[in-house]
Parts: C-alpha cells; structure tokens; sequence
C-alpha cells in the first residue's frame, strides 16, 4: 500500500525537496525500516515499555 504523501523519491532518500518541506507531514517510515528481520519490537514512551508486532495475518499490534 502506498502512502500519498511520501513520494517514491522521498522514501528512497529520507529528503524532502524544497518544494515538499512546506507539506510536509509526519515521518513515513516503512515497517521493514523499524523491524528489519524481527516480527516484534519494543518501544519505550515516557517510561513505558509497549510491544509492537507484527500478526501472522501482516498486521500490526500495540500492546502494553
């Protein structure tokens, strides 16, 4: 599924253009980007430990 405000060319460099910088939103990051061969991580959130995985079915799941 693609994300239309993260352009192919902005997602390949982690840059925005010029032009882009005025729209631009919140970071886009891939999920292959944050858990690189794991199905699980962890997050730490004002010191809160949450798990974020990923179902067999390709979903994500927050737990605390």
């Amino acid at each position: 599924m693609s994300n239309k405000n993260a352009p192919d060319a902005k997602r390949r460099t982690g840059k925005a253009s010029e032009g882009e910088q005025a729209q631009q939103g919140p970071p886009c990051l891939s999920t292959s980007e944050l858990f690189h061969a794991a199905r699980e991580l962890v997050i730490e959130h004002q010191g809160e430990l949450y798990r974020l995985r990923i179902t067999r079915n390709g979903k994500l799941i927050l737990t605390k």
